[in-house]
């Protein structure tokens, strides 16, 4: 399950939340009625003990998790023991992004890399194609359900005669985690007491 953010019902309150948590650092910070990732950390674990005793057991060899950006990276920071400060450099992966994991054969799983979407987008004139009004009926169903059936999503602007279709054309294999930019990563400074500076 996903970190909760708590009730977001008022845009002023909202902003305040976000750039309070920016200050604060995302790890530590809890929303209003909401969670931390410390929280969402503590649930990764005991979630991590029950995963264990599943490899334990045998019954698959390979395991799919499917999770938000934020456990993805708690889990990870867990797992591999990074400090906050790393977590905080971690960038929540991309939309269908996946992070894949390996075993070593004596009981340690290793960081194979990501895996990230290649999509390739076309603009395509209203009218094109050539067929009759049978086929622009179809088309325009086809449209209202925002797909296809050969894996194709029509993405149209309203106003405009012209309907973006992205395409996937595969997956682009990356060794290392995606980093944020330095200027968005900002290292926290530790006070043991009220005189330290």
């Amino acid at each position: 399950r996903e970190q909760d953010f708590g009730n977001y019902q008022d845009p002023h309150a909202i902003l305040k939340a976000k750039s309070e948590r920016h200050r604060f650092g995302a790890f530590y910070y809890r929303f209003p009625h909401g969670e931390s990732a410390s929280d969402v950390f503590d649930r990764v674990s005991t979630f991590l003990d029950s995963l264990w005793r599943s490899f334990e057991s045998g019954r698959a060899q390979n395991y799919v998790l499917v999770a938000h950006g934020i456990s993805i990276r708690v889990f990870l920071t867990r797992y591999f023991r990074y400090s906050i400060d790393q977590f905080h450099m971690l960038a929540n992966p991309k939309n269908c992004e996946m992070i894949t994991l390996g075993h070593d054969g004596s009981g340690r799983l290793l960081l194979d890399g990501r895996c990230e979407l290649e999509l390739s987008e076309t603009k395509e004139e209203e009218g094109e194609g050539g067929g009759g009004k049978g086929d622009e009926a179809k088309n325009d169903a086809q449209r209202a359900d925002g797909k296809e059936g050969n894996g194709v999503e029509h993405v149209q602007n309203k106003g405009f005669a012209a309907a973006t279709t992205k395409v996937v054309t595969g997956y682009k294999n990356y060794s290392k985690l995606r980093t944020l930019p330095p200027q968005y990563v900002h290292p926290r400074s530790m006070r043991m007491s009220w005189d330290d500076n």
